[in-house]
C-alpha cells in the first residue's frame, strides 16, 4: 500500500490583480509529493512557478490576490483553510522556503547569526545562549568556514554564494519536512551553483526532507529530481518521472525546452534552437491550448478546444491533443 503524500495540491488557482487586469498566474495545478521526494518545476520566466511556491506557503499578499481556490493539504493540515496564526506556525517549522535573491531576502541591518537565532527562538523556543550555539552549528553545517566569526557579519559582508548558504541554514533551522527552493542558484557562477545544489542534495538526504526545486535549468532537475513538472502559462502541461519525461517528452513544449538547452556533447558554437513567439498574456488567455500559437504540431482543434489531461504509464500526465511519439507514425 502506497504511503499518503506529504503534500497534495488539487486544482490550485491563484489570480492576481495588476494595473492591466486580473492575471491567471496559477490556473488549475494538481500534484502530489511524498516524504523524501524531489519535484523539479521547470518552465520559462513568467509561467507561474514562483507564484505557485508562494501560494503553497500562503505568502501572496491580499493587496494583489483577487481569487484563490483549490486544495492544498500538507499532512494533516488543510493550508487553504488554515488561519494566519496557524500558517505562521507551519511556515519555517514544517515548510521552509529559499527565495531567489538572498540579498533582498536577508535583513540588511541585522547580523547573520541573529537572523538564524530569531527563527530558532520563535519556532522552537530556544533561549538566547542555546540559539547562538545552534546558529553557529547551522552555519558550519552548510559549509561556511569560521562560522562563529561569520555569525557576526552583516549580509553585505558576504559573497552571493555565502548569502545563499545562510538562507539554506535559516530554512533548515527547524528541520522542516518540506523545503521549497525557488531558483536557489540565481546570479551565482557555475562553480558556486554546483556547490549550492550539492549542499541541498546532501541536506535533503540527511533529513529525509521533501524538496520542490524551481529552476530554468533542465540539467539540474535531471541530476536531482525524482519527478518533473513542466509549467507553461499557469498550468502543468507535462508531469512525470524525470528519466521518462526528459528522454521521451510527450508535450511539444517540453521537447522545445530540451532542444533549447545546451549539451556538453555538442561541438563548440552550436546554435541553440530558440522557442519562437511569446507566451500568452494571462489576463485573457486563449480558449484552446495555450502553447498552440508557438507549437509546430498545432492544428485547428488545438486553437479551439483546451486539451484534456491524458495519463500514460509510470504516472505520466500531459495536456496535448497531438502528443509526440503517439501520432507520428
Amino acid at each position: 500500500m502506497e504511503a499518503l503524500p506529504l503534500l497534495s495540491v488539487r486544482d490550485l488557482r491563484s489570480y492576481l490583480r495588476t494595473p492591466r487586469g486580473m492575471v491567471r498566474a496559477v490556473d488549475g495545478v494538481s500534484f502530489d509529493l511524498h516524504a523524501g521526494e524531489t519535484l523539479g518545476v521547470v518552465g520559462e520566466t513568467g509561467c507561474g512557478k514562483s507564484v505557485l511556491a508562494r501560494s503553497i506557503m500562503g505568502l501572496l499578499p491580499d493587496s494583489v490576490l483577487v481569487k484563490e481556490s483549490g486544495e492544498i493539504r500538507f499532512g494533516e493540515y488543510d493550508l487553504r483553510q488554515a488561519g494566519e496564526r496557524e500558517l505562521r506556525r507551519i511556515r519555517g517549522r514544517e515548510i521552509a522556503m529559499i527565495f531567489q535573491d538572498p540579498m533582498t531576502s536577508l535583513n540588511p541591518v541585522m547580523r547573520i547569526g541573529a537572523q538564524i537565532e530569531q527563527v530558532l527562538r520563535l519556532h522552537l523556543g530556544f533561549g538566547a545562549r542555546q540559539a547562538q550555539e545552534r546558529a553557529v552549528e547551522l552555519l558550519d553545517s552548510v559549509g561556511i568556514a569560521s562560522a562563529r566569526r561569520r555569525a557576526a557579519n552583516y549580509p553585505h559582508e558576504m559573497s552571493g554564494g555565502m548569502r545563499q548558504r545562510v538562507m539554506i541554514a535559516i530554512a533548515l533551522a527547524c528541520d522542516p519536512k518540506l523545503l521549497i527552493a525557488d531558483e536557489p542558484t540565481t546570479a551565482l557562477d557555475v562553480t558556486v551553483q554546483a556547490q549550492i545544489l550539492n549542499l541541498l542534495q546532501e541536506q535533503q538526504e540527511k533529513r529525509r526532507m521533501a524538496l520542490i526545486l524551481i529552476t530554468h535549468n533542465l540539467g539540474v532537475v535531471a541530476g536531482m529530481a525524482d519527478k518533473v513538472a513542466v509549467m507553461y502559462a499557469g498550468r502543468f502541461v507535462e508531469h512525470g518521472v524525470t528519466s521518462d519525461l526528459l528522454t521521451e517528452p510527450r508535450m511539444p513544449y517540453t521537447a522545445a525546452l530540451l532542444r533549447a538547452a545546451p549539451r556538453l556533447a555538442d561541438p563548440p558554437h552550436t546554435k541553440l534552437e530558440a522557442i519562437g513567439g511569446r507566451p500568452p498574456i494571462l489576463i485573457d488567455p486563449p480558449a484552446g491550448c495555450r502553447f498552440a500559437s508557438r507549437c509546430p504540431r498545432s492544428q485547428r482543434d488545438c486553437e479551439r478546444d483546451p486539451p484534456e489531461t491524458f495519463h500514460a504509464q509510470s504516472g505520466r500526465r500531459y495536456t496535448c491533443w497531438h502528443p509526440i511519439g503517439l501520432s507520428d507514425g
